[in-house]
């Protein structure tokens, strides 16, 4: 956190800065870095790790009304079934795009038992009305825990026919689609992204969102392949300059793949391309270190899927970044809901204060912020001691204000705790 004196107890600050970090900002649940396996635990020989996932399918969930009444909404209620069925032992992580996984590490015995129960799941979100979301699981050694949690998100969004025999992408296309600034409507460049050949678009996409989490080792040979040939696709599309190549979909985010796929990264992103990679994404320590060292080297960096409210805990001007790449939920979300309008507007105005360029997929976002929408009437009060006014002067991000307050706050474990809205639709309510 940087800026001025924020008469802040330096202790409240450090504890709130390390749930935002562990904690997801949507759901409050353990975020996705939680999938993890290089603790000795996880590596336990004798010890099955089961990973069973609810998510609602991608027509259901693109149907959502954007953001703040929409997916993550959706996300906290399928957090409360998946916990209402599991109980203990295990814990919820929430993996986003309208899904949430449910982890156990346990005896071979309590795993078949974790398995018998999954009746029972089926029957409980099978609502009367309305959508029912889907339910996939897998089981393994421990010490396979990224493939593990890989087959069981894969099962939510591939076709069978594409599992286990081969990385999805491997037998796919590049895909383009054009981009433009958010803020001006002029044409940027074009997005290039890896796309698997089974899949459309919208499938694909939501595919590449929640694959990211995680990369089976048994596809790292075909990653780097990929990455390999990532300067070969691009090579013939400087007509569309700038081109950005969007890296998401061939980098893991978490498990032991992350960090050969990060060095994959380095070792062949193509000259003159402008690197995309998810904003989640960009706040783990290798991937980090992959875009600082790849912009040292002249590239540009663009955090794409920005808006999710998942984006790295840093402004700015303390990331490798130069663009951002608006999340469509987000923006959906603001042609119907103020709160995700507030937000959106707040994200443009600290682009624009950085010099940041703010990019959009759907060119109709551009007439956005002219329409005219009511600003809502923000869920908690001022926190008082111009600590909002404060935090808006020197440039602290939605996420970066929000730990400030709470750490200001004293907040108990029963209190409600402030978010991106709160932060957003008070500076909207300042601004009128």
């Amino acid at each position: 956190m940087h800026g001025p004196d924020w008469d802040v107890a330096s202790d409240a600050l450090v504890v709130e800065h390390l749930m935002a970090s562990t904690t997801d900002p949507v759901t409050n649940r353990a975020t996705a870095v939680s999938l993890h396996a290089d603790c000795p635990r996880m590596r336990a020989t004798d010890a099955v790790l089961s990973v069973i996932t609810l998510a609602y399918d991608t027509p259901t969930t693109r149907a959502l009304p954007g953001r703040a009444r929409g997916v993550d909404v959706a996300e906290r209620v399928l957090c409360r079934d998946l916990e209402r069925w599991a109980g203990p032992p295990g814990n919820v992580v929430a993996i986003g795009e309208a899904a949430v996984a449910y982890l156990a590490l346990t005896s071979h015995e309590d795993a078949q038992a974790i398995r018998s129960r999954l009746p029972e799941l089926h029957a409980q979100v099978d609502r009367a009305a309305g959508a029912v979301p889907l339910v996939s699981a897998a089981q393994g050694p421990s010490r396979d825990s990224s493939d593990v949690v890989a087959r069981a998100i894969e099962r939510l969004v591939l076709p069978r026919a594409t599992l286990p025999a081969q990385d999805h992408w491997a037998a796919g296309a590049a895909r383009q689609r054009p981009l433009w600034d958010a803020r001006t409507g002029a044409r940027f460049g074009a997005q290039v992204r890896l796309q698997a050949a089974s899949l459309d678009d919208p499938s694909a996409q939501r595919a590449e969102g929640l694959l990211s989490v995680t990369r089976s080792p048994r596809y790292v040979d075909a990653a780097v392949a990929m990455h390999a040939a990532i300067p070969h696709v691009t090579a013939g599309l400087a007509e569309h300059s700038p081109v950005v190549w969007d890296a998401s979909a061939v980098l893991s985010g978490t498990g032991t793949a992350r960090e050969a796929l990060a060095r994959a990264l380095v070792d062949h992103a193509p000259p003159g391309v402008w690197l995309g990679v998810s904003a989640w994404l960009a706040g783990l320590d290798e991937v980090l270190a992959s875009l600082r060292t790849l912009r040292a080297r002249g590239h540009r960096i663009v955090l794409t899927g920005y808006g999710s409210g998942r984006e790295p805990l840093a402004a700015f001007d303390e990331l490798p970044v130069d663009a951002i790449l608006l999340d469509p939920y987000l923006e959906a979300g603001a042609r119907v809901t103020p709160e995700d309008r507030a937000v959106l507007a707040a994200i443009l105005e600290h682009a624009t204060r950085n010099d940041v360029v703010a990019l959009t997929a759907d060119h109709s976002t551009v007439d956005l912020l002219r329409r005219p929408m009511p600003v809502p009437r923000p869920r908690s009060p001022e926190p008082g001691d111009q600590l909002l006014e404060r935090a808006l002067l020197v440039g602290l991000t939605l996420r970066e204000t929000a730990v400030l307050v709470n750490a200001s706050k004293g907040q108990g474990p029963l209190a409600p705790r402030w978010d991106r809205y709160d932060v957003a639709t008070h500076w909207a309510r300042a601004a009128l």
